[in-house]
């Protein structure tokens, strides 16, 4: 079974080891998470007003590229009193437009007095359901993670915004906006093995030229009176890039220096997140995706062989 290894967790990233499976299970979690876990963010924008230099089109984009926080986008699980706890897509809820089961609604309605120049960011962006859906970042959004305001447009004295954005569920398979995740990629643990007594034949200039090649290199931390020759090895294996330029140079002159590897069924996540979820919570939610289309299949599978 693969085991997931949390190595460290902030509130705007965590990095965690993959083991006991390979690289198609790997390279799954990681294409669910950034396309697959749902989230809230702008699907709608009405104008009401906008004398700013950007025009609707332009505004409505970066309003939907605001990323929000939410941990109601689930997958529609029961409350305690047998109702909808989570957000619906807005294509599956039964309403003839919008709801707030399916839809939260952001005001923004500001106009500039002032002969200086007006910042207009997320800060003047107004849920109507702050508990359930806000902005991720600046403020309370996204808690010790919140980073300042994001801008959203500049306006001179007279120039006045007025407008109404509608937030719903989605995935990132539709938009990128809703992409929880800033990135999400994964690297293989090389395993270096080192001739000692090839390297302890080698001219001095030899291993000079070989610890330039190495672009990670890294002592192993024991004492110098110690070593038996001049040292290149280290006990953090994730420092090879597995570039093979050691090998490359040394494979005519001295064949068998070095053996370059990937550890099998070993893999090193990191996944940093947008501010619509906490990085935990982008990974378990993808793992419960990625068993959700596993049920899937499988139950096709016995109804294929049961017609």
């Amino acid at each position: 079974m693969p085991q997931v290894t949390v190595d460290e967790l902030t509130s705007e990233y965590i990095k965690f080891t993959l083991t006991d499976t390979d690289a198609s299970v790997a390279n799954a979690l990681r294409r669910v998470m950034l396309a697959e876990v749902p989230t809230m963010a702008i699907d709608k924008v009405e104008f009401h007003e906008n004398t700013t230099v950007l025009h609707d089109d332009f505004l409505a984009h970066r309003l939907g590229l605001i990323p929000l926080w939410s941990e109601h986008a689930g997958f529609n699980t029961q409350s305690d009193d047998g109702g909808l706890s989570d957000f619906q897509y807005n294509r599956d809820c039964g309403c003839d437009a919008f709801c707030p089961r399916c839809t939260v609604d952001f005001d923004l309605n500001i106009k500039c007095t002032s002969e200086d120049t007006m910042y207009v960011t997320t800060k003047f962006l107004k849920s109507s359901y702050e508990s359930r859906c806000r902005v991720a970042v600046g403020g309370e959004g996204a808690g010790d993670g919140a980073s300042d305001d994001i801008l959203i447009v500049k306006m001179r004295k007279g120039q006045a915004l007025r407008l109404k954005a509608s937030a719903q569920k989605g995935i990132g398979k539709e938009h990128s906006k809703w992409s929880p995740c800033c990135t999400a990629v994964f690297a293989y643990e090389p395993e270096v093995e080192l001739s000692h007594k090839v390297y302890d034949a080698m001219s001095p200039e030899s291993r000079s030229d070989f610890v330039a090649a190495c672009p990670k290199k890294l002592e192993k931390p024991f004492p110098f009176e110690k070593r038996p020759y001049e040292s290149v090895e280290t006990d953090d294996a994730s420092a090879c890039m597995v570039c093979i330029d050691c090998l490359e140079r040394t494979k005519i002159e001295h064949p068998g220096l070095a053996k370059v590897r990937e550890k099998p069924q070993l893999f090193r996540f990191t996944v940093e997140t947008t501010g619509a979820l906490k990085p935990e919570t982008i990974v378990l939610r993808s793992i419960e995706v990625l068993k959700r289309k596993l049920q899937d299949i499988q139950a096709n599978l016995a109804s294929a062989e049961l017609d």
